[in-house]
């Protein structure tokens, strides 16, 4: 059953937010990378390791507008477009009696 164009554009949206902190991880392990190059005397990696840091805050600061667009999204839209789940409890009372037995079971073994 295909998705509201509203949650399937949601979807979308938070996938690509998904590529940009993949991204953004990625760009941190590069630096490390250089990092350790840099700390065994490696002098020419120095350029590439502000190249990897720039682009690391960069996508990173990609991400953190594009959540906050969602979040913003999610924000105008409950009670309108997104309703919330109401879930009816099935077995009514069950809870209950498994908390008391494993109390009981409890008491027993701590005598």
């Amino acid at each position: 059953m295909p998705q509201p164009e509203f949650i399937q554009e949601r979807l979308e949206s938070l996938n690509a937010v998904d590529n940009q902190l993949l991204s953004t991880l990625l760009h941190a392990s590069q630096a490390v990378g250089t990092i350790e190059e840099l700390k065994r005397g490696n002098e020419n990696m120095k350029s590439q390791f502000e190249n990897h840091i720039r682009s690391f805050y960069g996508s990173l600061e990609e991400a953190t507008v594009a959540l906050r667009r969602e979040i913003r999204h999610l924000d105008e839209n409950v009670g309108t477009r997104l309703l919330p789940i109401n879930v009816n409890k099935k077995a009514v009372g069950q809870d209950n009696e498994k908390m008391r037995e494993q109390f009981e079971h409890l008491e027993h073994e701590a005598s």
